[in-house]
């Protein structure tokens, strides 16, 4: 059994930075708000809520806090107050099988996440967008209400009976955006990556995951036990430079972003106790560069590398592992990259 909150207000949002042992400054920089927004939320005690896709993180802050961090956060409240969280059956398995149905439903519908987000609000009395509904079908847990409401849907089925996912053409395929900067919108690297257990990725200069993940949480992710393999494009290549020539940018300067992008794993890996150094690994290659592929777990993020085209500017797909799929196809591009690869 585990805790799970009903609905956070102000007086739970503070509990639970006081039971992460997190200053303001800190927990704020955790969900990614500003500081003032938690300081608004606690000031309101009781009386204030935080928007619904706030909701969503605080849910997904507290799934990922320690369980010492989630009995402190319990231990806050008197017995009377705890109404809010209440005991319910949790675990992995059941966080899938929320994402699962929620997709599962959409499918069935044959709607798109931005017209099921607005079937959906006719439901809820509040307004969730595509983002979240792609964040709920791909890595965070649906709220409460939200599951709900696919019961009250006319037309649509309630269950998840059965093995049903995407069509067996589309091989995985879960979703489409015309380009990365789209992608990082309605998917934030710490919604990608929180909780992960395996990251690797191939590609250049491996942005999202140098420069849209903060460096604590790549610590917390393997102090927690998480395996991370980089694989760059290599700074000195011949590769870099014909990119760089393609995309229109000074000499140089894609190479000096990546060795930026290199040193802060780098220096990451150095401040990890030494029996975790190897949990980060790092290498460079020296090929043509034709996809960034970022494989989180079950889940894969493909991006080919156009003509003409800066890399946040071209196509991104978001791939699901299923048998006899694409992810699999991309996860031997990596796996045979990484043999050839220099290690750092």
């Amino acid at each position: 059994m585990a805790t799970t909150v009903q609905r956070w207000t102000g007086r739970e949002t503070r509990a639970l930075r006081q039971a992460l042992r997190m200053s303001i400054r800190d927990f704020a920089a955790h969900l990614g708000v500003a500081e003032r927004t938690v300081s608004k939320w606690e000031a309101g005690n009781g009386t204030v809520q935080p928007r619904p896709e706030m909701q969503a993180a605080l849910d997904t802050a507290f799934d990922n806090a320690s369980g010492d961090a989630q009995q402190r956060f319990v231990s806050s409240f008197r017995p009377d107050e705890r109404r809010s969280a209440q005991a319910t059956p949790s675990g992995s398995n059941l966080a899938v099988l929320a994402r699962q149905r929620l997709r599962q439903t959409r499918e069935a519908a044959g709607l798109s996440p931005e017209d099921f987000a607005i079937l959906l609000s006719e439901c809820l009395g509040w307004a969730p967008t595509a983002a979240d509904v792609t964040r709920w079908e791909l890595v965070a847990v649906p709220p409460g209400d939200v599951l709900l409401a696919l019961d009250r849907l006319k037309g649509l089925p309630s269950g998840v009976d059965g093995d049903s996912s995407e069509p067996d053409h589309l091989a995985g395929l879960t979703a489409v955006y015309p380009s990365r900067s789209e992608f990082s919108a309605h998917l934030p690297a710490d919604q990608l990556l929180n909780g992960a257990r395996q990251v690797r990725a191939v590609g250049l200069s491996l942005n999202m995951l140098c420069q849209d993940y903060a460096d604590r949480r790549w610590r917390d992710l393997m102090t927690g036990g998480a395996t991370v393999r980089c694989l760059f494009l290599n700074p000195a290549s011949l590769a870099i430079q014909a990119r760089e020539l393609e995309e229109g940018f000074p000499p140089g300067q894609l190479s000096a972003l990546t060795k930026l992008n290199i040193e802060t794993l780098l220096r990451i890996r150095d401040r990890l106790p030494g029996d975790l150094r190897n949990n980060l690994q790092l290498a460079v290659y020296d090929e043509t560069l034709r996809f960034n592929v970022v494989l989180v777990d079950e889940l894969c993020v493909a991006q080919p590398y156009l003509a003409e085209r800066r890399g946040v500017d071209s196509p991104t797909f978001v791939i699901r592992c299923r048998q006899a799929g694409l992810y699999s196809v991309f996860e031997q591009i990596f796996e045979s990259q990484w043999q050839r690869g220099q290690q750092v």
